[in-house]
């Protein structure tokens, strides 16, 4: 019984990460379409991605991995926290940002390019979990040059816009990226586990952080 149920969970954890995550993203592309922020619109891609990853994981739950499900699955989970710590750069540094879009652009290319033509472990898509287990090394090695400055943009914006404004929605933003972000660094590690849980708690928390940010927006106009 215990064990049916972990399985039950571990099943309907990225359904529910899915629709909160497809909530996020259509506030935030509402949010772009009254002030038409260059950050926003990237924030709002950067959620639909999660959004697409998740849902490949769900399906993977029904009708495990197929291997071009999994292609693209991976080239998206590792471009996801770059393309939103992309966003907090181009709120920061319009020039930053321009200059690390070319920076990511060469490095997902690459990883395209790598996984496409990589020879992924199909009895590694049997598992229920998978993260980036089915990759080569070689493939594998590409995504921390994606997923290290992304992460490090997106938590280090949010902690210091906390540090400038004291206002406790950044740090929800913070936290819940650090599990996202978390998630799937353990997973890399052998804790395939801590995957759905993790993306599920940290883009609650995001979410959590961006809808607080929009009512103290509200009270200062």
């Amino acid at each position: 019984m215990t064990l049916n149920l972990d399985a039950a969970i571990q099943s309907f954890a990225p359904f529910l990460t899915t629709l909160v995550s497809l909530f996020f993203t259509i506030s935030v592309f509402r949010q772009y379409s009254k002030r038409r922020k260059i950050y926003q619109f990237i924030w709002g891609t950067g959620l639909l991605i999660f959004s697409v990853t998740t849902l490949f994981e769900f399906i993977s739950e029904i009708y495990r991995w197929s291997i071009s499900m999994y292609r693209a699955y991976y080239i998206l989970i590792a471009s996801l926290v770059a393309i939103l710590g992309l966003g907090t750069v181009y709120l920061f540094n319009r020039r930053a940002g321009r200059h690390l879009t070319l920076y990511f652009a060469v490095v997902i290319t690459s990883l395209i390019i790598l996984t496409l033509n990589a020879q992924v472990d199909t009895e590694e898509l049997q598992e229920r979990i998978v993260g980036g287990s089915g990759m080569p090394a070689g493939v594998r090695i590409i995504s921390p040059f994606l997923t290290i400055p992304g992460s490090i943009a997106l938590i280090g914006g949010a902690l210091y816009s906390w540090y400038i404004t004291r206002r406790s929605y950044n740090l929800f933003i913070a936290i819940g990226a650090l599990l996202v972000a978390g998630g799937g660094g353990l997973s890399r590690f052998g804790m395939e586990w801590a995957l759905y849980v993790l993306e599920l708690l940290g883009i609650a928390l995001m979410y959590i952080g961006f809808i607080k940010s929009e009512e103290a927006i509200k009270k200062s106009i």
